[in-house]
């Protein structure tokens, strides 16, 4: 996988199963239509959620390792852990909140690591040039 695309795969994967779990009306209409409603089961989206904020955090922590700024894994890893929170622990109008406000700080974070990344590519080649 691409280096620059695995946060960002992880985090897409992690919101649509965290939003799934919540019942988002278009996200269980879109698995209806599609007849995959059989999918929307903790059991199945637990794992996929998990598994997909591992990538996204494994992603974050390897674009820090990249270009040296920690912030973007910080707003990451701290989005992934108050969705997963909100989905898992967490019930009724505060897990809502969980959920919107770490998908929220998962995608902050996935833009500016990408920037970050993007940034440092940048810089190398001028150095070099």
């Amino acid at each position: 996988m691409k280096p620059g695309t695995r946060d960002g795969a992880g985090v897409l994967g992690a919101i649509l199963a965290a939003l799934c779990c919540a019942g988002t009306p278009f996200i269980v209409g879109g698995l209806a239509a599609l007849g995959l409603g059989f999918l929307r089961k903790d059991g199945i989206l637990w794992p996929a959620m998990l598994l997909a904020l591992a990538v996204a955090v494994t992603g974050f922590w390897k674009g820090a390792r990249t270009h040296g700024r920690w912030g973007p894994f910080v707003v990451g890893g701290l989005g992934a852990v108050s969705l997963a929170a909100g989905v898992i622990l967490v019930h009724g109008f505060p897990a809502m909140q969980m959920i919107y406000g770490g998908s929220a700080a998962l995608v902050i974070g996935a833009g500016w690591n990408s920037y970050a990344r993007r940034n440092c590519a940048t810089v190398s080649t001028r150095a070099s040039a």
